[in-house]
């Protein structure tokens, strides 16, 4: 545990960007809000978005926090995704988010996302030591806009 400790200890600080190749597009914003159960037709039509005053559909809020859509790399055979290089490494179990939203993600956005490494720290509980590891992401679109920050806490056992 010692050895994983000093590694996250050492990444603390380091961002890590992704910039998406390309725009997001109708079709995964409307599968996500339908994966949530989620018929708002904000996310589906785009003349009842622009008579509510946006210039097309939006994602749903949490979208662009949870389906990594910036991201252009290819995915191996367990499904993982490659060419995250350090970031993959250093990235735990979810244990957690606070997200904050700015501005409304659309299907023309071309996402930038920033992951910081906050912190590591390690906690004694009943089951033994665990890593708690915070990453502060921020999202922005191809006019650099902050659309969207999340403070992701991982963990790591050991």
């Amino acid at each position: 545990m010692s050895d994983l400790l000093s590694r996250l200890q050492a990444s603390v600080g380091k961002e890590f960007v992704f910039k998406a190749t390309y725009p997001i597009g109708h079709a995964p914003l409307r599968q996500y809000a339908l994966s949530l159960e989620d018929f708002n037709l904000l996310y589906s039509d785009p003349a009842f978005a622009k008579a509510h005053g946006l210039r097309d559909v939006m994602a749903p809020p949490t979208f662009i926090c949870d389906s990594w859509q910036y991201f252009g790399g290819d995915i191996d055979e367990r499904g993982e995704l490659l060419g995250r290089n350090e970031l993959r490494d250093l990235v735990g179990l979810r244990a957690g988010n606070d997200y904050e939203f700015f501005k409304p993600v659309h299907p023309d956005d071309i996402i930038t996302a920033k992951w910081k490494v906050m912190d590591a720290v390690v906690k004694e509980g009943r089951s033994g030591k665990t890593i708690f590891q915070n990453f502060e992401v921020t999202f922005y679109n191809q006019r650099n806009e902050l659309l969207a920050k999340s403070v992701e806490l991982m963990f790591h056992r050991g």
